[in-house]
């Protein structure tokens, strides 16, 4: 289940244990990564939390980690790269290596 509020995690079914949280501000598109954080104090521990949109370092998946995610959506920033996978691979290659 993706959701951008409060308001649509309280509207959430109690039967899923999977969210993503959307990072990025549907009416002016900015993106928080701090909105992902803060929403996950919402969600129950044994829950898997994703982050989603405005995610391009290693740093910042470090710091979601340690908020409790456990995965991410990525895209744009691999996209504005002129051979996608290998940058997404050079990518994974990297947050291993750390």
């Amino acid at each position: 289940l993706e959701i951008h509020t409060q308001e649509e995690l309280d509207k959430s079914c109690p039967e899923i244990d999977l969210i993503g949280i959307n990072n990025r501000n549907l009416h002016d598109f900015s993106v928080d990564i701090e909105h992902s954080i803060q929403l996950a104090q919402a969600i129950p521990a044994e829950f898997t939390k994703i982050s989603e949109s405005g995610i391009s370092n290693i740093e910042t998946i470090k710091h979601l980690t340690s908020h409790g995610f456990q995965g991410f959506l990525m895209g744009e920033s691999f996209m504005k790269q002129a051979n996608p996978g290998e940058a997404c691979a050079d990518f994974i290659r990297s947050l291993q290596s750390k």
